[in-house]
């Protein structure tokens, strides 16, 4: 797996579905979104969720943070790869993303933009460890300051948290990001979405 595959997959739809359960991964396996990230469950529940979200054609990617029964280091990363097999890992913890890429996996670093202090930490992070992608929360933090962050690191950006409507997701997207991630299906299907009208084959 390579950032040209992500970037190419938000190309052709920029939302991404945030699933918490196996109902809510059958929803997203028919929805138009490319990208999938699984926010939580036991080891094995995710290994299901992403199998069959990569049946559908999805690309999937795993919270460590979030998954439980998972020790949220390098040996979590190894069980990860080994047993639930994801395109790629989601992270707070900026000294695990070499240990994801050396699996194989896309690593993407979550940071909180809380204040400046925090906004400054994460530009450094970023700067330091070079994440394929950074989801930033929350999603709705004001257009300039995505546009900043995304030409201080030149790291792709998903804004994720508090996204609610269409017209939060574009103001995302206008300020640079390249997606949005949400859990409200109402958000995957929504019409005019780049590539919103592209339905899974087969």
């Amino acid at each position: 797996m390579s950032n040209r595959n992500f970037l190419e997959a938000l190309g052709r739809c920029p939302i991404i579905a945030a699933v918490h359960s196996i109902e809510d991964a059958h929803k997203a396996a028919y929805a138009p979104c490319r990208v999938v990230f699984v926010l939580g469950g036991r080891l094995f529940d995710a290994a299901e969720i992403v199998s069959l979200l990569r049946r559908a054609g999805k690309l999937v990617f795993v919270h460590l943070d979030l998954a439980d029964g998972v020790s949220k280091d390098a040996s979590g990363v190894q069980i990860l790869a080994e047993i639930v097999r994801p395109d790629g890992i989601l992270t707070t913890k900026n000294n695990l993303i070499r240990v994801i890429r050396d699996h194989g996996m896309l690593a993407g670093l979550r940071c909180f933009i809380l204040d400046g202090q925090s906004y400054h930490k994460a530009v450094q992070v970023c700067t330091n460890v070079s994440p394929d992608f950074v989801e930033v929360m929350p999603g709705i933090l004001p257009e300039s300051l995505v546009q900043t962050f995304c030409r201080d690191t030149g790291t792709p950006v998903v804004a994720s948290g508090l996204v609610r409507t269409m017209m939060d997701a574009n103001r995302a997207f206008s300020a640079g990001a390249k997606g949005i991630s949400t859990s409200d299906p109402m958000l995957w299907s929504l019409p005019g979405v780049p590539g919103g009208d592209t339905r899974k084959e087969g």
